[in-house]
């Protein structure tokens, strides 16, 4: 350790911790939330260097572990000086600093020899685990014999980069090494905190990486200047010519399928027979089980004009008018209960059922014993994995390539390399079917574009024979001799070699490579997710195109985060994110009614949140997803910096072929204008704030109302008739100088009794009105429901800052939507907050606790029901609590307990509004830079 020292210059952000180091360490840790990019590895390694003790460092993966190995040697050795001995990448074998997997972790706990390769998860079909079974007394002798080596060493440091969303082994492995050294010191880093878990799994997370001492948004490192600036961009395409024909066929053998269903009379009075209709009272703890199945045969009858009796509509507390249209979603459910779930209750229709199950079959709507009509993997599959993709990026290299020239540093990841596919010979020229690694290289290759092609994989190297040269260069700076390399001509082009380096020196493969590419050997490279996609380091990279499947928040993140890192050689850098997406004609051309049988007078609402309210399919609903994963500018005229997919600004799109077309130029004309991006950023940077930050929000079109129940609001009314009352016994009494002794009297008595009604009526009457005062409006309602949600949360010490510290901040907008953020909270609390807030407003569909407000105005009945939030109704006294100040900030209510016999039927009739209101009531959680 002693032989030490950073070589650079530390950044902002860095400085900064490393200043307050000795208060952010007080609890014997540190965990930083930081950006892919942003400087976390040398963050750690200056940090463990400062504590000065023997370290175990864990990463995510082999090319991460390499990474921490690089910046060691670069930016805390003298130049030109070897790996040291004291350097260990076998925790059985440990020294002063061992840096490992959490992989290899468990497989050494697991008595296991082979070390985990990176090259399984690249192959189709493999999802990187080697399953081995070790007995469990090896198993114990083996991870006490590294605890033990671990010991001798004196480790008394744990690095743990990016430790969320392990596998349980994993997890297991790293819980139980902890406990072995006895409180250790941890320093958690990671760019992507595991937000969407839940809180008991978020606990376990923070009970071993700590609380969250700093946090550096994406939009803090770009006004910094140490991320560059960048834009996201989609690429449109519809499917090819084959795929619309399969997607066609599909479609209209389900629509076949649902008119003859509609038409079967057999099918009809099964339904009309089942006992939860007949019978609906005697069932309804069966109905309770289910109440989606039930409601799924009401929609159905309820399209196929049966008058429904009266007791079916009363379990679920709605009239007729208000059951749902008939949707493919409800024929899914309605099938899968009937065909599947339960068939025992059909065994005089079993002829019926027989001959609807084979049809489903013979049309491939059912997959691993479901069925599946409105997104079935065949169709998602064909979508994601369109062969259009591949056209999509020879037109992005085209343009990429003219608008940079020399100065082009792309990368593509795929998810599958697809060896298989490379051809024989020159003349070997078979059509590209699939997407993935080599299919993505060879459209490319032969697109006839001036590139400088390569692939980079864990099994498959290959450049352009031109850099050859460049790649000597290169190893020679490694201490790479010749014999070490093998250079190979491929078979179908002579301008491009396969490489091969040997032995124990194949490691560096990854950074020879990713070298080449820097000194622009390489301008256009083809690899793995797995291998690329996350810890890579290659600053130079300015394009990058996700053509990998994955929509998950972490790995999309990491992905995007290997284009927006600064790069020293090239100080204006500015990086465009290429998307690739597949829109489903079959679903916006609507070639299958989106409703049978009889219609409701009302529509669906859109999506408030959502500009593009057309369906578009699974592919397009897949890129929304990982949309939610990082923040971005926006396309309007004024730009902003947000979350989410609506900052695109696709409103107004026409989604038809030539109007994917005219979107993809839009795309275009952005991605060739990179000075003004530049400007763009400036611009949405710049705040009305002396310190802005990105604000995580709850946006709603929809708010509790606390002033619909008449047992308050009656008070107002009683105190105003009270004082109209004395108002007109005073005008009476007037009369009495006109000598009339009967109005002398009416007056009087009048206005002793509206004296004793207005001060009976007082109290209720001043807190009607302060509830008037405090829910008078959308934004006030929801304020109250957010206090109401937060002091619930900080009495449960889930929320632990100071409460006089923090408020509840909600806004309106001009198209009705409510915005709500909890200020002067930490990031974490931020997030239980809105997580529960979100509940009250679209509640799940069973909850252990529900508030019951009945409105009651001279004849309307209205009843309204709010779930208490997962996480408050786990304890009883914690609910009680929520309730009350529910009754003190928002309107009376009753708490109802939904797993007694009572509250069962109470909870039946709270999914049956949560149904309908779920198309009308929207809410999302966005971040926003202000």
């Amino acid at each position: 350790m002693k032989d030490l020292a950073f070589q650079g210059t530390w950044r902002a952000y860095q400085q900064k911790i490393l200043d307050d180091l000795t208060n952010l360490m007080s609890d014997d840790g540190l965990h930083i939330v930081a950006a892919p990019g942003s400087g976390k590895t040398i963050l750690g390694l200056e940090v463990m260097r400062r504590l000065g003790e023997a370290t175990l460092i864990l990463a995510p993966s082999k090319t991460i572990r390499d990474q921490w190995s690089q910046r060691l040697r670069m930016m805390f050795l003298p130049a030109n000086a070897g790996e040291p001995d004291w350097i260990s990448h076998d925790v059985r074998a440990p020294r002063t600093i061992t840096i490992i997997t959490y992989q290899a972790l468990h497989a050494a706990f697991s008595g296991h020899t082979a070390e985990e390769e990176i090259i399984d998860s690249e192959e189709e079909g493999s999802d990187g685990v080697q399953s081995v079974e070790t007995g469990k007394q090896e198993t114990e002798r083996a991870r006490k014999k590294i605890i033990a080596k671990l010991r001798e060493e004196k480790v008394r440091t744990l690095v743990l980069d990016e430790a969320h969303h392990l596998r349980n082994e994993w997890w297991k492995a790293l819980t139980m090494l902890k406990e072995a050294l006895g409180k250790p010191t941890v320093v958690a880093l990671t760019a992507t905190p595991p937000y969407d878990v839940d809180p008991l799994e978020w606990d376990r997370y923070q009970a071993l990486c700590g609380p969250i001492d700093g946090e550096i948004s994406v939009p803090e490192l770009v006004l910094q200047g140490d991320l560059c600036p960048h834009q996201d961009y989609v690429h449109f395409s519809l499917p090819s010519e084959l795929e619309a024909q399969k997607l066609a066929e599909f479609r209209a053998q389900i629509g076949d399928f649902i008119e003859a269903l509609l038409k079967s009379a057999e099918f009809k009075q099964a339904i009309l027979h089942h006992p939860w209709i007949t019978q609906p009272l005697e069932n309804v703890e069966h109905i309770l089980d289910d109440a989606r199945f039930f409601s799924s045969m009401l929609v159905f009858l309820n399209a196929q004009y049966v008058d429904l009796p009266q007791s079916t509509l009363d379990i679920l507390g709605v009239k007729a008018r208000e059951i749902p249209d008939l949707t493919l979603e409800w024929i899914e459910v309605l099938l899968n209960g009937v065909i599947y779930t339960y068939r025992n209750d059909f065994e005089e229709a079993e002829q019926v059922l027989r001959l609807q199950e084979g049809r489903l079959r013979d049309i491939r709507g059912v997959e691993h014993g479901r069925v599946r009509l409105t997104d079935a993997r065949s169709v998602q599959k064909l979508l994601v994995s369109s062969v259009s993709k591949l056209n999509a990026i020879v037109d992005i290299t085209r343009l990429e390539s003219a608008s940079m020239r020399d100065e082009l540093r792309m990368v593509i990841l795929s998810d599958y390399i697809r060896k298989d596919a490379l051809p024989t010979g020159p003349a070997d020229l078979p059509p590209i079917e699939r997407m993935g690694v080599v299919p993505i290289f060879e459209t490319l290759r032969r697109s006839g574009l001036d590139l400088k092609l390569g692939i980079l994989t864990g099994s498959l190297i290959l450049i352009p024979a031109e850099s050859k040269v460049i790649l000597d260069e290169i190893a020679g700076h490694l201490g790479i001799g010749r014999e070490h390399i093998r250079y190979q001509q491929t078979a179908f082009d002579a301008g491009f070699l396969a490489v091969e380096i040997s032995g124990a020196l194949s490691r560096n493969s990854v950074h020879m490579i990713t070298e080449l590419f820097n000194r622009g050997g390489i301008t256009v490279l083809v690899g793995t997710q797995a291998l690329l996609g996350e810890g890579w380091d290659a600053p130079s990279v300015n394009t990058l195109i996700l053509a990998s499947t994955v929509g998950s928040y972490v790995l999309s993140n990491q992905m995007r985060g290997r284009a927006i890192r600064t790069d020293p050689r090239s100080p204006q850098k500015a990086a465009n994110v290429w998307h690739l997406a597949v829109i489903d004609p079959e679903k916006f051309e609507q070639r299958i009614p989106l409703r049978f049988g009889r219609k409701s007078t009302d529509r669906k609402a859109p999506d408030p949140f959502d500009t593009m309210t057309i369906d578009l399919g699974s592919d397009v609903d897949a890129l929304k997803r990982r949309f939610y994963a990082f923040e971005g500018l926006s396309f309007g005229e004024h730009p902003s910096i947000e979350s989410g997919f609506h900052r695109l600004m696709l409103g107004a799109a026409k989604w038809n072929a030539r109007g994917v077309d005219d979107i993809n130029k839009i795309m275009e004309r952005g991605a060739a204008d990179r000075e003004s991006l530049k400007v763009r950023w400036h611009s949405a940077l710049r705040s009305y704030r002396a310190f802005p930050r990105m604000q995580e929000t709850l946006e709603s079109n929809y708010a509790p109302k606390g002033l619909l129940n008449w047992n308050t609001t009656k008070f107002l009314y009683a105190q105003s008739a009270a004082l109209a009352g004395m108002i007109l016994s005073a005008f009476l009494d007037t009369l009495s100088d006109m000598d009339i002794r009967l109005l002398e009297q009416l007056a009087l008595f009048l206005f002793v009794m509206f004296s004793m009604m207005a001060i009976y009526c007082l109290p209720g009457a001043f807190k009607a009105s302060l509830l008037l005062l405090r829910n008078g409006s959308l934004e006030g309602s929801m304020k109250q429901v957010g206090k109401t949600v937060l002091e619930t949360l900080h009495n449960m010490s889930v929320i632990r800052s100071e409460l006089g510290k923090m408020s509840v901040e909600a806004t309106l907008d001009q198209n009705g939507i409510i915005y709500c953020r909890l200020e002067g909270a930490t990031t974490i609390e931020r997030s239980h907050f809105l997580d529960a807030l979100r509940e009250v407003l679209v509640p799940p569909q069973n909850p252990r606790y529900i508030l019951v407000r009945s409105s009651k105005f001279w004849r309307l009945n209205r009843v309204d029901y709010h779930a208490v939030p997962s996480i408050i109704g786990r304890k009883r006294e914690d609910a009680m609590h929520f309730a009350q100040l529910w009754d003190r900030y928002v309107g009376p209510s009753d708490l109802v307990y939904t797993r007694s016999a009572q509250g069962r039927l109470t909870l039946l009739q709270f999914r049956a509004k949560s149904f309908a209101s779920a198309f009308t009531r929207k809410t999302d959680r966005v971040s926003r830079w202000e």
